[in-house]
């Protein structure tokens, strides 16, 4: 197993040679926003594996939807997708972005409220 360095080997080629043997298997892997790209979400994709996970903003994410993100307002949110990837935008304290090929852009109100404001 070779351990990423940047060195010679693309980073999507490391998480690639990582799952060599998991691939097509139908599993979900979760990623940070070190690993997470929509070409790698794609190419997982087209292998059988999903992923979801944090991703960096400039990580291929459309420009429309990182335009809506800047424009957000706490507690608004932004999607789209390319086929099955799903790219979701959500704003709190800071921008929050979401690479997903499982789930849906959905908000849930988990019931929590906001301590300042008690709301």
């Amino acid at each position: 197993m070779d351990i990423y360095s940047a060195e010679g080997k693309k980073l999507e080629d490391t998480v690639l040679s990582l799952l060599d043997g998991k691939l097509g298997q139908n599993h979900h892997i979760n990623q940070d926003n070190f690993y997470n790209s929509v070409r790698l979400a794609q190419t997982l994709l087209d292998r059988n594996m999903r992923v979801c996970g944090t991703v960096r903003a400039k990580k291929g994410i459309p420009c429309d939807i990182q335009g809506e993100g800047k424009r957000l307002k706490r507690g608004q949110s932004a999607f789209g997708r390319k086929g099955d990837v799903m790219v979701q935008v959500w704003k709190d304290k800071r921008r929050v972005r979401m690479i997903s090929a499982i789930h849906e852009a959905t908000i849930v109100n988990t019931g929590r409220k906001d301590k300042k404001n008690m709301e």
